[in-house]
């Protein structure tokens, strides 16, 4: 049951991404980033390497889609490799706990959104930073960085509601 429902979460997220948000001009300091709630949305105890293999699935698909030439997964896998230690620093679970399932409200209370805030911030900076490569006019890369990273947490608890309660039966 939570394979299909995961199936369903990535071709959402990926329609939404590629699709809608790609070819949306909202203004050129908004551009959301979704597809980091595949990420996100994985199981506590995913193993580290089933972690960066999902990584590089995610960013690959999103630089075939969005003609990137491998941004996407040069932002995605950090993010993928340093998701457990953050998950376990920021809520407070602890790696002997075996604690199973995905990150939710339910399962680890206010926590739950430390962790999705500091990840999406996370990959907002890593990835706005890499695209500019250049600090010159760093008052618009900060701008471009803190839009586009409220408008990506604000589709992204969008997405989690909606699926939340699927995935956690």
């Amino acid at each position: 049951m939570k394979i299909r429902v995961y199936t369903i979460l990535t071709l959402v997220v990926l329609f939404v991404q590629v699709f809608v948000l790609n070819n949306l001009s909202i203004s050129p300091f908004v551009a959301p980033m979704v597809y980091i709630v595949l990420i996100l949305m994985l199981p506590i105890e995913l193993s580290q390497w089933m972690m960066l293999v999902t990584g590089l699935i995610v960013g690959a698909v999103m630089d075939l889609t969005m003609g990137t030439a491998g941004l996407n997964t040069l932002v995605t896998l950090p993010i993928a490799f340093f998701r457990r230690p953050l998950l376990y620093s920021l809520t407070g679970l602890s790696p002997m706990s075996k604690e199973e399932g995905i990150p939710s409200v339910k399962r680890l209370g206010m926590r739950f959104h430390r962790y999705i805030i500091a990840i999406i911030v996370i990959h907002s900076v890593l990835f706005y930073f890499v695209e500019w490569l250049s600090f010159d006019n760093f008052g618009t890369l900060l701008l471009r960085i803190i839009f586009s990273t409220l408008c990506s947490l604000v589709l992204d608890y969008i997405i989690i509601m909606l699926f939340m309660r699927r995935l956690s039966a």
